[in-house]
């Protein structure tokens, strides 16, 4: 039985959390001024070059550069964060606010699915499930493509869960599905797992409940809409967008081994720690028990509408996770959208077992989800003042979501080749990390060049010399492409804070030194020192054919 109290009590809990890791999240984010891998880097340099174009009126390029650029990504994260970045221009955390208010907007609509099956405190709980996962919370805090997805499958699941209950049909349901299917495919590849899964259940369970769900094929015009926003984008990236899903798929770097039992045990390990976290895992192992023994005892049913929800939620969770399981990519972030339905469930579960008709019940999960609260936020609140491994390959520990990450700023490359009198240099690089790749390197140029209003951008071309997946390394190789570039960086003592195989992207990084300081070609090193920790030498080499300042920085 639910009473006004204890309804209250879980919209004020359930407010205060998110409340309290959304400003956590932006004070950690006024900490990282620049990207804090790979990824963020280039969707950090893809969107203030958007910006730029939408500022200075080149929208061609723009439209060119969104819909035609073949990249495999689908663009929802750059088109949903460039109005904003258009009107009052580029700033990091700006971007990754885009990200966050995607977090809160998931929580709401998973608040809002779950009241509609099982009620307002189901839906409070469902909604804390979901945004106290470390992972979930991790894609949120960055600028990228997993918050997008978050919202796409979200909404998608209250807008098909609300058209099964509706007695008459709503303009805003039909506009609002297709606008959720539609927001999935332009966010990430991997919304076809998640969305084709729950329409097929959709399209039989209408079949089999004779009626008591309505027909798939009565929301045409949700399909319509969905066709006309993200069809233009796969018409012309179809082939890239596949390509790019299947090389994701095989990705060693954040890999646990092969398939087999083995990895199947330590992937089960790291989802217990790092997707759920300690204290989410124990509550939601406390209600699937509660209402396995309520379920055994007759004491809880659902009713048609309620299991179909459950079934759409398996459709929308299990294939991402099977397709994990199958390759030889292990990074729990592909598979975050699954705390969505995870999220629905548990919020059903716990109502239909009497969990959240419990004061006990109640009070030991306001303690279990407080604590992963300050789990996550301790790192803003005590921030490590070294640098710390992540966790494992494929997830960050739950004390780790927030920690700072170390940051490199490049923009004293970007004075070396003003004083060289190049703007835009090529660049090859020895080495690889977290902030030792072609996104982080043109990051400080693209910022200055994107504050004008050129029609052509003076961003450098980086050109990664050798990575370990390509076999021993080919010195001639390296050296004949260096040649070809202006600048050439590497930092010998550098190791990469991932575990795994990519720390051997810097084996060579010493002895690539020592040949390019005997190589006539060169002038240097010019050595700067990068990181807010440890600071890491980098090394840089300049083409004596440029007219560079002779004072190099003692070794």
């Amino acid at each position: 039985m639910e009473t006004k109290s204890k309804t209250n009590a879980w919209f004020l809990f359930a407010a205060g959390v998110i409340g309290i890791l959304t400003a956590a999240a932006i004070r950690w984010s006024l900490t990282h001024p620049f990207g804090i891998h790979w990824d963020e880097a280039q969707y950090l340099d893809d969107i203030q070059i958007d910006g730029q174009r939408l500022r200075t009126g080149h929208l061609l390029k723009l439209i060119g550069r969104i819909f035609i650029k073949p990249e495999g990504r689908p663009p929802a994260y750059r088109l949903l964060a460039l109005p904003f970045i258009g009107a009052f221009g580029y700033h990091t955390t700006e971007a990754r606010l885009v990200s966050l208010c995607c977090f809160v907007l998931t929580a709401f609509f998973i608040f809002l699915a779950a009241r509609r099956i099982a009620g307002p405190i189901a839906g409070a709980f469902a909604a804390l499930i979901f945004a106290l996962s470390p992972e979930v919370l991790s894609a949120s805090i960055f600028f990228g493509t997993d918050a997008p997805l978050f919202l796409a499958t979200a909404s998608m699941l209250y807008y098909i869960f609300t058209a099964w209950n509706e007695t008459e049909r709503s303009t805003s349901t039909w506009i609002g599905l297709g606008c959720s299917v539609a927001l999935g495919f332009l966010a990430k590849t991997s919304f076809l797992l998640i969305a084709i899964p729950v329409l097929v259940f959709w399209l039989v369970t209408s079949y089999w409940t004779h009626g008591k769900i309505p027909s798939l094929l009565s929301e045409r015009k949700a399909a319509v809409l969905a066709c006309v926003i993200a069809g233009p984008w796969w018409l012309l990236n179809i082939k890239e967008a596949i390509g790019y899903g299947r090389y994701a798929r095989g990705f060693a770097g954040n890999s646990l081994g092969a398939p087999s039992l083995g990895t199947w045990i330590r992937w089960f390990e790291t989802v217990v720690r790092c997707l759920l976290g300690p204290a989410l895992a124990i509550l939601i192992a406390l209600v699937i028990s509660a209402f396995v023994i309520r379920t055994l005892r007759k004491r809880s049913r659902l009713d048609t509408a309620q299991w179909a929800s459950i079934g759409a939620c398996a459709c929308a969770g299990l294939p991402i996770v099977a397709e994990q399981l199958s390759g030889t990519n292990q990074l729990l972030r592909h598979i975050s959208p699954s705390m969505i339905p995870l999220a629905i469930v548990m919020g059903v579960w716990a109502s239909a077992s009497g969990w959240l008709g419990s004061w006990t019940a109640t009070a030991l999960s306001f303690v279990l989800l407080a604590f992963q609260t300050v789990l996550l936020i301790s790192p803003v609140i005590r921030p490590n003042h070294e640098p710390l491994d992540v966790g494992f390959v494929n997830a960050t520990l739950p004390t780790r979501t927030m920690m700072r990450f170390d940051q490199w700023d490049w923009q004293p490359a970007v004075d070396l080749a003003d004083s060289c009198h190049v703007q835009a240099p090529e660049i090859a690089f020895l080495g690889g990390g977290r902030f030792l790749n072609p996104p982080q390197i043109q990051f400080s140029w693209i910022r200055r060049t994107t504050s004008t209003r050129a029609a052509t951008l003076s961003i450098p071309t980086v050109t990664w010399l050798w990575r370990y997946e390509q076999g021993p390394i080919d010195w001639q190789q390296v050296m004949s492409t260096a040649a070809q570039n202006d600048m050439v960086l590497t930092a010998p003592g550098y190791v990469n804070d991932y575990k795994g195989q990519e720390n051997q992207n810097n084996e060579h990084n010493a002895e690539f030194v020592q040949r390019l300081s005997t190589d006539p070609n060169y002038r240097g090193p010019y050595h700067f020192s990068m990181g807010r920790f440890a600071p890491v030498d980098v090394q840089v080499f300049m083409k004596k054919s440029l007219a560079c300042p002779t004072r190099v920085a003692p070794q």
